[in-house]
């Protein structure tokens, strides 16, 4: 079972305006609604790769209720700790003329320290049951930005696998102490975290080795349409590592808006099955590419992903 941390949990709207324009009224030709969050989307595309996902985190109000009682209604398990507030909205506009996406996103209502201390005795209830834990997504304002460096200890002492997602200070801090078993972000993330410009795939390549081999774990860096770069940690001397390109097939683009997250659970369902680390990365870059053929995040279709995965090149680099 994956346990997938959802701190900052949305009613995530998505429309579709052609030829969208600042200064203008607009009447969508498409509009959705989802329980959304990082967290929610991680999870609605584990469940879519045979893995039992549970999601948790704060939810709040009517939002809140329309999230949880959502999630529930597609087979997925919740945690939730309930908040006094309303849980946000999030609006994406894709506007498929002139190939755009547009995106508002609420940065979230404050967590009270009663409801942190809640959540924790919640997380470490849950760890004796599941294999992986996902952490991902920004965190609402009351939660400190140690909270994923928190967490990771925890599950650490529980013997349970991490994989962290984040950025800015909670990614930083996040790798303070305890550090996860697989870091995953983007180029921009990654550079932010180095606090140097990473432009060509070379610079990658040299800082996840080195990040790699100071924390222990493997580093997994997304590039966009053609696909990650990664340091394998060895199990056998976590200091030293092995390096992986992968090659996202070419396909064409609905919506990329959550295909970090269906990357992820495509890792954190290779590694719940078992397979050696280039198999994680061909799982994970078939679930993302396949999240691209759907407007809606977090949904993909086995049998895309089926299709695409034998179309990703997965190679060790020397």
């Amino acid at each position: 079972m994956i346990l997938c941390v959802n701190p900052n949990a949305a009613v995530d709207k998505t429309v579709m305006v052609e030829n969208f324009r600042l200064n203008a009224i607009h009447r969508p030709s498409f509009e959705l609604a989802l329980p959304g969050g990082k967290g929610c989307n991680v999870a609605r595309a584990a469940r879519t790769l045979g893995q039992q996902p549970v999601v948790t985190g704060w939810v709040g109000g009517n939002a809140g209720r329309f999230i949880e009682e959502g999630l529930q209604a597609e087979g997925i398990l919740t945690a939730f700790v309930h908040t006094s507030v309303e849980s946000r909205d999030c609006l994406s506009i894709l506007d498929p003329v002139n190939g755009t996406m547009t995106e508002i996103y609420e940065k979230g209502r404050p967590v009270s320290p009663e409801e942190l201390q809640s959540f924790y005795e919640s997380f470490q209830a849950w760890l004796p049951k599941v294999e992986i834990v996902t952490l991902s997504g920004s965190l609402p304002p009351g939660v400190p930005v140690c909270f994923y460096g928190e967490l990771i200890g925890m599950a650490r002492r529980a013997g349970v696998r991490t994989i962290l997602d984040s950025s800015g200070e909670p990614l930083r801090c996040g790798l303070e102490g305890a550090s996860p078993d697989v870091l995953k972000c983007n180029r921009a993330e990654l550079s932010g975290l180095v606090g140097q410009p990473l432009e060509s795939l070379e610079d990658v390549r040299r800082v996840i080795r080195e990040l790699s081999g100071r924390l222990g774990a493997s580093v997994v860096i997304t590039l966009g349409g053609t696909g990650p770069v990664a340091a394998e940690r060895a199990e056998s001397a976590p200091a030293s590592c092995r390096t992986w390109l992968a090659q996202a097939p070419g396909i064409e683009v609905v919506s990329a808006v959550g295909s970090g997250d269906c990357f992820l659970a495509g890792l954190a369902a290779g590694m719940l099955a078992g397979q050696p680390f280039e198999e994680w990365l061909r799982l994970a870059v078939a679930a993302g590419s396949a999240n691209t053929l759907e407007i809606r995040a977090g949904r993909l279709r086995q049998a895309d992903v089926d299709a695409l995965l034998g179309r990703v090149r997965v190679a060790e680099e020397k």
